[in-house]
């Protein structure tokens, strides 16, 4: 078994860790799950670009808040990214493109879809051409609850900017709403509408 965890941890992908040892991907899955390991894959090597770009949003994301735990680490396309104190983040990354082809003006365009169910916090890295961090968005559930996607204006003006954060400072701002929440548990709305702790 030991052979098999460590093709699987070398290559990250079912298929190529298979074909290392000679097996079919279906026994590698069963024994690895049987092991407990999780498969989860690796995005940034075999994913496709938006889901590199995703992969890279998330590494500069657990660079800079190196408590955050990672959900894909332990589940296959998990609703969300990372726990964080509590919270549920997840977090997207974009290049520039045009969004209207009438006009030369770049944005990032960001999907929410089901995140919107699930997150407290939707973490947005606008990336440049070279897939460097051009600005961050730290977007609350109050804001973003039952949309699908937003899009973000370059070099225009945009509600969203509203909610930049520097980048190194998201540490920070997850540590203190902690201990705020510490001393001041969130309420949780019921679906009748009323609240409890």
């Amino acid at each position: 078994m030991n052979q098999e965890i460590q093709a699987y941890q070398k290559h990250m992908n079912l298929k190529l860790a298979a074909n290392e040892l000679g097996i079919a991907w279906q026994s590698l899955y069963v024994r690895l799950k049987k092991a407990g390991v999780p498969v989860s894959g690796d995005k940034l090597r075999y994913g496709a670009d938006r889901d590199k770009l995703g992969a890279i949003g998330e590494a500069h994301f657990k660079a800079l808040v190196p408590f955050a735990v990672s959900r894909n680490d332990h589940e296959y396309q998990s609703k969300y990214d990372f726990d964080v104190c509590g919270f549920k983040i997840d977090v997207k990354a974009s290049s520039p493109h045009k969004l209207n082809q009438k006009y030369e003006s770049l944005s990032w365009a960001f999907s929410f879809k089901k995140q919107t169910l699930v997150c407290d916090f939707i973490c947005c890295f606008c990336m440049d051409e070279e897939k460097e961090i051009e600005c961050v968005l730290l977007i609350p559930k109050e804001f973003f609850k039952g949309l699908k996607t937003i899009s973000v204006s370059r070099n225009g003006d945009s509600k969203w900017k509203d909610y930049s954060i520097n980048p190194s400072e998201l540490a920070d701002f997850f540590s203190s709403l902690a201990e705020s929440e510490s001393q001041h548990p969130r309420q949780i709305e019921s679906k009748h509408g009323d609240y409890f702790s």
